[in-house]
């Protein structure tokens, strides 16, 4: 009777010393580990330690902030979180929170690193190279790249295209520390080097000088998915470059210096309004053009996605371009190099290319798309096309 009584009294001081060590071991483990300032769990900044009150004013909110900073800080934290989500598999649960994930230096990049995450095409997945082409499916891309080529050279047409990086491609550094490559070459990669391989369709790579210019001014917003103001004048002198070579005596490039541009304050870009982050500013360089002829857009009441010509009588060149919300800022810059450029959003159709080649008599057909769309199988309209 006796020896149960010890044993049942050894019981209990063992749960109640599970239970004791289960409080205190966050609070002790909060003094050893390293405070982190981004959680890969959560995918958000972590509060960081407030500074010693100085006045009775800071005094009063010191305990508020101290407890935000204790609550993101306490010791383990990131493993309970960890535990938590496979538990309740969470992680799989996608909200527009999950869609932004939280770089360095206040850089925010779209999509997330989070197991089961498959929106926007997942632009994580191509920074690490995890999304690639197949041998077949970059066979089958250039082959209707081929097809859209010589369609329109037999129409005295010339093709041009052009894929827009992802802001993780040019800014990778700034990415979370946790975020690793898992392969060497991108589908990009893959992509450029079999079409420059195999085609002679003319594509155009627009990081080397992306990746040039953001050494002295950046080139994409933080808290937006695109490129800012100063980046679409550096893209634009290269598409404008590339159409030269091919029209040598009707255009004519030009790049604007940063002292050609205004310096305003922007409010936060789209990555930061589906992060619901508030009071976020910061700056956006507006070009400032020469006075002189504005191109006007036939349809005013038309913009955005829906489709509109602009004209500019003084060019000789008629352009349509395929497009997506990438090329919304390099539009001023290609509007004033053609007589008439009609934007088209989406990317090239057969049916949408008839009507408007009918319609538009143009010189060139310029294709834009953006990088996370790679690897996507192609629009197979033309490799049944005769005419």
């Amino acid at each position: 009777m006796k020896m149960k009584f010890n044993l049942y009294k050894i019981e209990k001081l063992i749960i109640i010393f599970v239970f004791l060590l289960s409080i205190f071991l966050p609070f002790i483990g909060s003094f050893v580990q390293k405070d982190e300032f981004v959680s890969s769990v959560e995918n958000r900044n972590l509060a960081e330690i407030p500074a010693l009150p100085h006045s009775l004013a800071s005094f009063i909110e010191y305990p508020e902030k101290f407890n935000s900073y204790y609550a993101d800080n306490f010791g383990f934290r990131g493993l309970l979180n960890e535990a938590y989500f496979m538990l309740t598999d969470k992680r799989i649960n996608k909200t527009p929170f999950d869609d932004v994930t939280f770089g360095q230096n206040e850089w925010l990049f779209l999509g997330s690193i989070k197991p089961g995450y498959d929106r926007y095409d997942d632009p994580i997945g191509d920074a690490i190279n995890k999304n690639l082409f197949t041998k077949e499916e970059l066979n089958n891309f250039a082959q209707s790249l081929i097809k859209i080529d010589d369609w329109l050279k037999n129409k005295g047409i010339e093709y041009l295209f052009i894929i827009a990086p992802n802001k993780h491609t040019i800014y990778f550094e700034y990415l979370p520390d946790y975020i690793k490559k898992i392969n060497d070459k991108s589908a990009m990669d893959q992509l450029m080097s079999y079409l420059k391989k195999h085609t002679n369709v003319n594509v155009l790579d627009l990081r080397d000088c992306l990746f040039d210019e953001k050494k002295k001014h950046e080139v994409y917003f933080k808290s937006d998915t695109h490129w800012n103001h100063y980046g679409a004048n550096v893209v634009q002198y290269e598409i404008l470059k590339k159409i030269r070579s091919l029209f040598p005596l009707h255009i004519n490039p030009y790049l604007l210096g940063y002292n050609q541009f205004s310096i305003e304050n922007m409010e936060g870009g789209d990555l930061a309004g589906i992060a619901k982050i508030q009071n976020v500013v910061e700056t956006d360089p507006k070009p400032i053009f020469e006075k002189g002829f504005l191109p006007r857009n036939e349809t005013p009441e038309n913009t955005g996605e829906k489709t509109h010509t602009f004209v500019c009588e003084t060019k000789k060149l008629n352009a349509i371009i395929f497009r997506d919300s990438f090329f919304e800022v390099l539009i001023p810059y290609i509007s004033r190099q053609f007589n008439r450029s009609t934007y088209i959003w989406g990317r090239v159709d057969y049916s949408l290319l008839t009507e408007f080649i009918e319609k538009e008599k143009p010189d060139i057909v310029i294709e834009e798309v953006i990088e996370r769309a790679l690897p996507y199988k192609i629009n197979s309209d033309f490799f049944d096309v005769s005419d």
